[in-house]
């Protein structure tokens, strides 16, 4: 493969140069200890998540399950999302961290440097002109599909266009902030790229905070005035959120200079805008691949708002961030901490390690992705009512949100496994093999979404399912490249994952238990408070503590049972744990 960057576009002035003297560098010393460097990485984005679901459930007791001005500034958080998920940490912070690692193994560290601020730099300019695109298609978009009779801005399309264009210029941020994350985590350099959502997510809270102190806590009025008071409440949501997007990006900022990613090589001005130009083409062809899942999850969202009763956008919304937890803490985790050590194993050529890691980290994260998918299968009622049932959130909203989130559980391990054999492509240099599966993918989920909800008359659950389909379809689709690409496999990864069913099964059984039995004994303390304290902040504070202590009893019991039987398996990485605990 020949390498990116000032290596693949050397001229004679830079051949008649001085060599730099870190030229050739062996970075895989930089990129030691990927256990511990995975541990940071989850535990960091177990915070983030944390403050994640703190997040949303404010929204959902400010906002409901019933709020079309709701549903539209989900709408409108997701088109710069999107493109967070599609650019910023899918295919450009890829394709840069792809060339990175080649520039600074082949022309030294000082070279990276320059290319990491002229992508930048260049890459400023390019999302100022797409924010500003996006903008105006978003205001100009008619309210029905073209063609169709598709209401795909929903009952508040006016809403849907204000608030897409407060929140697009996130974009601008997000992407910056992902380009800073991939070049430090190339310098070996994880913990600031992982502070930094939870940073963001802090004050997005404070946001929150805010607009309850200034316009309540209580349900809105039904009608024309409630969604007046939403709308006003949903302004001061959006530049909230833009606040948090310069924190996320600021944060990083003093880690540059640590790593000296803002040094200076002024060598060679035309080979360095030909590396920031292979940098930007290499991540066009990848961005499809790298981002297929969020991409569905756009799709859904659409067509949520389109096809769904009132709060269906929002309600996807809430089941993917629930079924984002795991995927986020172990599979994306895994798959951020392992990349930088695949392609600097893929450039070196060597295969073997490549095909040891990447089957070593499928099965730590099916490890970890099978309890969490049982668990919450089977536990995704108790889990939305602690979560989201506070405020103006109802009965019907817990109902449909964890029939989606049912259906969501059966994606989460094939979607982390999808993200690692992608980035396993990306380090065999390999660009065009993930994105021609991904295009076929979004056809079909698009095809199942109308499916489900037209044909089989579905709900948000019908969303969910197709993602679920898709995801597997796009992992069985995948894999038999890689085994062509490399050394043949031992056989053991595809045995111990199907161990891993058996722990797995006694995991669901004994959550699902341990929640019924705590919930049958707890309906009379419950009851009993009801009578006496009727529907007081008080008692509905008690109340949520006693779901929560049910739930947490249940999550705990199923872990214990899964770890248990595991290790009475011999499952090495439950061994693993047993072994770190001593």
């Amino acid at each position: 493969m020949e390498p990116v960057g000032w290596v693949g576009c050397q001229s004679a002035t830079m051949q008649t140069q001085e060599p730099a003297p870190e030229i050739r560098q062996d970075l895989t010393k930089r990129h030691k200890r990927l256990g511990l460097r995975t541990v940071l990485i989850s535990a960091m984005t177990l915070i983030s998540r944390i403050l994640g679901f703190v997040r949303e459930a404010l929204s959902a007791a400010l906002f409901g399950d019933k709020s079309p001005v709701f549903d539209a500034f989900i709408t409108a958080w997701r088109i710069p999302n999107v493109f967070r998920r599609f650019l910023g940490e899918g295919a450009l912070s890829t394709s840069f961290q792809t060339a990175l690692t080649e520039v600074d193994a082949e022309r030294g560290n000082l070279a990276g440097s320059a290319l990491f601020k002229a992508t930048a730099a260049r890459l400023l300019v390019i999302l100022t002109v797409l924010t500003t695109v996006m903008i105006a298609l978003v205001v100009w978009a008619p309210d029905s599909m073209p063609g169709t009779d598709l209401q795909w801005l929903g009952s508040q399309p006016d809403a849907v266009r204000e608030l897409a264009a407060r929140v697009m210029p996130y974009l601008i941020l997000i992407c910056l902030a992902a380009l800073v994350s991939g070049g430090l985590q190339v310098r070996g350099h994880f913990t600031t790229p992982a502070v930094a959502p939870a940073a963001m997510n802090v004050m997005w809270i404070g946001t929150l905070l805010v607009i309850g102190w200034r316009f309540g806590f209580e349900d809105a009025v039904a009608g024309p005035k409630g969604d007046a008071l939403h709308m006003a409440m949903a302004r001061w949501l959006a530049g909230g959120v833009l606040i948090a997007g310069v924190v996320q990006l600021g944060v990083q900022v003093p880690a540059l200079f640590s790593t000296g990613l803002l040094g200076t090589d002024t060598r060679n001005e035309k080979a360095k805008k030909e590396a920031v130009r292979s940098v930007l083409w290499r991540s066009m062809p990848m961005a499809l691949g790298a981002a297929v899942y969020q991409i569905n999850v756009m799709v859904d969202g659409l067509m949520a708002l389109g096809l769904l009763a009132t709060g269906g956008a929002t309600l996807h919304y809430y089941a993917n961030r629930v079924q984002q937890f795991p995927m986020a803490l172990v599979a994306i985790a895994a798959t951020s901490a392992v990349f930088p050590s695949l392609k600097a194993m893929g450039h070196k050529g060597d295969l073997a390690a490549v095909r040891n890691l990447h089957d070593n980290t499928h099965r730590n994260v099916a490890f970890f992705a099978l309890p969490a998918s049982i668990g919450l299968f089977v536990l995704a009622e108790p889990v939305t009512q602690v979560l989201f049932q506070h405020g103006a959130f109802t009965d019907e909203g817990v109902a449909r949100a964890s029939s989606a989130l049912r259906m969501l559980c059966l994606a989460i391990l094939p979607a982390g496994a999808t993200g690692l054999c992608a980035r396993t492509y990306y380090a065999l240099g390999d660009f065009s093999h993930p994105v021609r599966i991904s295009i076929v993918m979004l056809i079909v989920n698009v095809l199942l979404n109308l499916l489900l909800i037209l044909s089989f008359d579905m709900d948000v659950d019908g969303l969910s399912l197709a993602t679920a389909i898709s995801s597997w379809g796009t992992l069985l689709l995948l894999l038999p490249g890689l085994s062509k690409r490399l050394p043949k496999a031992t056989g053991g990864t595809v045995r111990g994952i199907a161990i891993m069913l058996i722990p797995t099964a006694a995991c669901g059984l004994v959550a699902h238990l341990v929640w019924r039995l705590l919930a049958n004994l707890l309906q009379g303390p419950v009851a009993f408070l009801d009578a006496v304290g009727g529907e007081g902040m008080i008692f509905g504070a008690i109340s949520t503590a006693l779901d929560a202590f049910t739930l947490g009893a249940a999550i705990g019991a199923g872990g214990l049972a899964y770890v248990l039987v595991a290790i009475a398996l011999g499952l090495p990485e439950a061994r693993r744990i047993l072994n770190r605990g001593k």
